[in-house]
Parts: structure tokens; sequence; C-alpha cells
């Protein structure tokens, strides 16, 4: 599985982590996130850590704070269901809308709300991992909060195989696919051998 971030938030990107999410016969899912330190190695190849912390937040990591990897695991799968629900325009279980605003307040008591002169924004200082998962939440809230429901997407993949989540930008709101380098280009390929195979026939 070749990951990538076309997600075009954070909290998408990150239910991305496991692939493909719609499964067939012929294909496994695969998950990117092993470990609690695949999840902070990712967070550090998007931007929200910095990459020289990963070694020490892997060797302070223990079962016994909040941000475990099964906690991480657990809120990735939330954002996941609840998006995934609205790209169907279905109406998101309540429980994983709960588990996501019940993460982002326990993540608040150690945000920082930092202001300027020309905005505010919320972040998590110092190391830990605290400061990895935050920024994620945030994003899951902030896109519930402000984002167009109509432009929350999930791909349908070639042969029924992807399910990622993306956030369409596009201006006329017609995107399709999660990549049109990756399913699109699959997709563009299978239509092309079908009108070959057709017009033999």
């Amino acid at each position: 599985m070749e990951w990538q971030r076309v997600g075009g938030e954070l909290c998408l990107d990150f239910a991305n982590t496991v692939g493909p999410r719609y499964s067939r016969p012929d294909k496994e899912s695969e998950d990117a996130l092993e470990s609690l330190g695949d999840f902070l190695r990712w967070c550090a190849e998007v931007g929200v850590i910095a990459t020289d912390s990963v070694a020490a937040l892997e060797r302070a990591a223990t079962s016994t704070g909040l941000v475990t990897y099964s906690y991480c695991l657990d809120v990735r799968e939330a954002i996941y269901r609840t998006f995934a629900a609205i790209a169907a325009t279905r109406e998101p279980h309540p429980s994983d809308v709960s588990a996501i605003m019940a993460s982002h307040t326990a993540l608040l008591s150690d945000a920082v709300l930092r202001v300027n002169a020309d905005r505010a924004a919320l972040t998590w200082p110092g190391i830990s991992a605290t400061a990895a998962l935050g920024p994620i939440v945030l994003s899951a809230v902030d896109l519930l909060r402000r984002g167009s429901f109509d432009r929350i997407r999930q791909c349908p993949g070639h042969a029924g195989s992807c399910g990622w989540l993306f956030y369409d930008t596009s201006k006329n709101n017609s995107r399709r696919w999660c990549s049109m380098a990756n399913c699109g280009a699959h997709n563009k390929s299978h239509r092309q051998t079908v009108r070959k195979r057709t017009a033999r026939n």
C-alpha cells in the first residue's frame, strides 16, 4: 500500500492510515500504524511534531498515559466512522461523535491558546504524545463545526478497494477519487480496456 496525504484535512489523512477501507477477497487491508512508534513517526512526517522528538517520545511512552497506542487507534476509528457516515449522507453514530469530543476535551488540558495580532490558535507545547494527537482531534472537531458536509467524500476506488476519505476543494465540487494518480488512473485504464474489448467483439 502506498501511503499518501490525499485527505486535504489532517484528521482525514489520519483516518486514511488504513487501506483499503473497502475490502475485497483478493486484497486485505493494511495498517500503517502498527505501534505507538509508527503513530509518532507518521505525526513527524505530516509535520505535527518535530522529527527529532520521536525517539524521546518512544522511550517515554508508557501504558499508563492517556495517549496509548490503543487509544490512538480508537480515536482514529471514531474519526473514520464519523466522516464515512457523513460522506454517505448518513448521520454519524452519537457514540463516535462523543468519542471525538471526549478526546478533544481530555487533550485540551495540555493545550495553550496563542493569540497574536491577526489570529488565535490552539497549540500543544512540549514533547509529548498528547502534542501529537491533540492537533489531529482538533482538526476533526473543526471539520465537523466548519466544514461543508457535501464536500466530504469517500473514494469508491478501483474495483471497490479504496474507501479513503477526502475533502473536495474543487471549484465545482466534482472530485471523485482520492488521487487521480492512483484510483483515478486505475479506473480510467480499466474503462479503456473494457472499451477496447467491446470494440473487438
